[in-house]
């Protein structure tokens, strides 16, 4: 995303659109710095925040739990880089529809999102659960 900024930059105008409301009518312009780099910050500090969970409290993330936060911090990414995306090209000229982009990109994260929070239950189940795995008859 720093990279597609950098190219964007010269030819971007002073106001660039960054908010879209439900209509898609764009209903916010921010800066040349806030369309085109605030975007690309915010990116690597979320992944970066995601990941350093992990390293935080690494007793919660161990197998198929860290296999799902990689997971989500990918789906975190393509969001950010989506809507920065369909940011940039209305910088350049191009008429895009936000919907078509961050609807998918959101079921995305939501999946993600489920797939975490399952893989979290289930380590907690299997850490509470009695010795012998559960009920005796």
């Amino acid at each position: 995303m720093f990279v597609v900024a950098i190219w964007a930059w010269p030819t971007a105008p002073a106001q660039i659109p960054i908010h879209w409301n439900i209509a898609v009518q764009i209903d916010g312009y921010g800066s040349k710095f806030t369309g085109l780099l605030l975007m690309p910050v915010i990116g690597l500090a979320g992944y970066a925040l995601i990941g350093m969970t992990a390293v935080i409290r690494p007793e919660q993330f161990e197998g198929r739990v860290m296999s799902a936060l990689s997971w989500f911090r990918l789906a975190y990414v393509i969001v950010v880089a989506g809507a920065f995306g369909v940011i940039v090209a209305d910088a350049r000229g191009a008429n895009l529809n936000m919907n078509y982009v961050i609807f998918p990109v959101l079921a995305l994260m939501m999946i993600a999102s489920g797939n975490l929070l399952v893989q979290l239950s289930r380590l907690k189940m299997s850490k509470t659960a009695p010795p012998g795995g559960g009920i005796q008859v």
